[in-house]
């Protein structure tokens, strides 16, 4: 298997081994009893409860309206009362009633545990309770006495002064055997896990935004970002019921405002990565949509969060944003092809799944705080989907950084190779010219020597031996591409230790080539590497390799031919300071067909020959 390949599953299997253990508490512990009146399939499920009214003894049971609620008050303002027996196995019982803005009395039997109110007389039949002026965040926990098992339980909720003909009893939850310390667990790491998460994630966009700078590469949209996540984190934690505990009550709603300024950051970010034009488009409808929502936040009671004009400021920018993200992904943009690509394909996941919002459980805070009734879900599905693909980009980004990175490093590594073997080539071509040189008149003088006496036998014996000491100066090349010397002159160096006969035609390139230098070096050492590799497989006596390089009418021509033998041999990696640059035709194919190129191949009498052609600019 590949290494690659195994590396990545071993991860994967690594992160889905110990993701168990990051969600072991965000789970409750059973023990918990749903005591509300629910609805399900239609029939409306009492949970045991009898719901009534009690004027001085009187009692008056109420009618079941099949949606949760109860109809048949007397008067708009009546307490209402709710009984039921307490049958379930205790053990240290804890009540919760989810409380808005009615005020509660609570009865065991007729002994009273709870009151909201100190100015009622607490009396089962003569309690007025009032409303509220303020909806409560946080529930009424009360702690049930020991002997409870078997008493009636007893609520008692004030209803609206304004006529209504519905009234809906609170949802009531009975814990018992720790089971509520489990619920506040569970619903903090519900809220923290996915906190810590955005705060990761801004964290390491923080990270990457410095390293850019560090590298000359300022980018505002990556801070843009990095606060689109925090400011999400921060909507979060407000959000937490339990808030309050911690801090005052705030005069505003902080989490929508974190909200919609999370949706504002990340509309900048996306304008950042629009062209000029568009750019314009996207910080105009983006200052539109903030000036609606501080308008909208001013014009408000201090209690209120921003209502309809917010929401759907924001959601018309995001549409906006998204049908100029298509237009651009059309015109050739890269970055909106991976975030249109990002975008459906988690739109088509939600739908896959018949919405992920939707299938998870009612108890999980992350689907409350997404699809509060303040909020559209349309708006916060659209920011999520937009939050999450402009994180695959980034994500592709880094990586595609890294392997650039790497790749001039590389190729630093392979120019520093390259000159170090053509300079070991010169030096000893230059040492070898200077020997020849000094004793050419020691040569001479025994050429003439050995003719003025005929001995012609002996004159070319000894012409053989200087020609083939001649052979062995190793070939330097100068074609004038300084990448093409560095990378030939390393290759030709390899051939002539194989004892491979090099020969140069014409070495005339131009200084600069359409391809980059990570694909020149592709491209002629996966040539020059198969040349070498088939030429060391022929015969000794018939090995040779025949480069020619030259510049044909607004053409580069580059022809290598090499001996061969019968039989293909097998290919061998060759070690360099360059990441695997493969073997084959299609490698080759790629980048010449990518440079507009085109190339050659001709196989005949035990010679291999490939030529390739490379258009060059005016």
């Amino acid at each position: 298997m590949n290494k690659k390949i195994l590396s990545l599953l071993l991860a994967l299997l690594v992160t889905l081994g110990f993701l168990p253990v990051l969600l072991l508490f965000i789970a409750p512990t059973e023990g918990a009893y749903d005591l509300s009146i629910s609805v399900a399939d239609g029939v409306q499920k009492e949970s045991g409860w009898t719901v009534y009214t009690n004027t001085e003894g009187t009692l008056h049971n109420l009618t079941p309206t099949g949606n949760g609620g109860y109809s048949g008050l007397d008067y708009p303002g009546q307490t209402v009362y709710f009984s039921r027996s307490l049958d379930e196995p205790w053990n240290g019982p804890i009540l919760s009633i989810q409380a808005s803005d009615q005020t509660f009395c609570v009865f065991l039997d007729e002994d009273l545990i709870y009151a909201d109110d100190p100015s009622q007389t607490h009396v089962l039949g003569k309690l007025e309770l009032p409303m509220l002026d303020h909806a409560r965040r946080t529930p009424i926990v009360l702690s049930l006495p020991a002997d409870s098992e078997g008493k009636t339980l007893t609520i008692a909720q004030s209803t609206s002064p304004v006529a209504e003909t519905t009234v809906f009893p609170a949802s009531v939850m009975l814990y018992c055997n720790n089971a509520y310390e489990s619920s506040l667990i569970s619903q903090t790491a519900q809220y923290l896990i996915p906190a810590a998460l955005l705060f990761a994630l801004g964290l390491f966009i923080l990270l990457f935004f410095v390293w850019n700078a560090f590298c000359g590469r300022f980018n505002a949209g990556l801070f843009l970002l990095a606060l689109t996540a925090f400011c999400l984190m921060s909507s979060l934690i407000v959000h937490i019921p339990f808030f309050e505990l911690y801090w005052k009550k705030p005069t505003a709603d902080i989490s929508s405002l974190c909200f919609y300024c999370s949706a504002t950051l990340l509309l900048g970010f996306l304008a950042y990565q629009f062209s000029e034009r568009l750019r314009r488009i996207m910080v105009g409808t983006t200052l539109l949509q903030v000036l609606v929502v501080c308008v909208d936040t001013i014009w408000k009671e201090p209690q209120m969060a921003p209502d309809l004009l917010s929401r759907f400021s924001t959601l018309a920018a995001f549409i906006a944003t998204l049908l100029l993200a298509l237009w651009a992904c059309r015109k050739g943009s890269t970055f909106f092809r991976s975030f249109c690509l990002a975008v459906v394909g988690g739109g088509l996941l939600l739908l896959c799944c018949g919405g992920l919002l939707q299938l998870l459980p009612h108890t999980i805070s992350l689907r409350t705080w997404l699809m509060p009734s303040t909020r559209p879900s349309l708006l916060a599905v659209l920011l999520l989907l937009s939050f999450l693909g402009a994180l695959s980009v980034v994500a592709i980004q880094t990586v595609q950084s890294l392997i650039h990175s790497r790749s001039e490093t590389a190729i630093l590594l392979a120019r520093e190779q390259f000159a170090r073997t053509s300079y070991e080539n010169l030096r000893a071509q230059t040492q070898h010219t200077m020997e020849l040189r000094h004793d050419m008149r020691k040569h001479l003088s025994v050429l003439r020597a050995l003719l003025s006496k005929k001995e012609y036998s002996l004159a070319w014996e000894y012409l053989d031996t200087l020609a083939a000491q001649n052979q062995k100066i190793p070939s330097v090349i100068s074609c004038g591409n300084q990448m093409l010397d560095l990378i030939l002159n390393d290759t030709l160096s390899t051939a002539q230790r194989h004892q491979i006969r090099v020969e140069i035609l014409h070495a005339d390139a131009p200084p600069s080539l359409p391809l980059t230098d990570v694909e020149l070096v592709s491209l002629v050492m996966n040539i020059m590497d198969n040349a070498i590799h088939a030429a060391q497989h022929s015969a000794p006596a018939s090995r040779f390799l025949q480069l020619d390089l030259h510049v044909q009418e607004k053409f580069f021509v580059f022809r290598c031919v090499n001996s061969m033998s019968d039989t293909p041999p097998k290919k061998i990696a060759r070690p360099s300071a360059l990441p695997a640059h493969g073997y084959g035709l299609k490698i080759i194919d790629r980048i010449i067909t990518k440079a507009g190129g085109s190339h050659h191949i001709e196989q005949r009498n035990g010679q291999f020959q490939f030529t390739f052609l490379l258009p060059l600019c005016e």
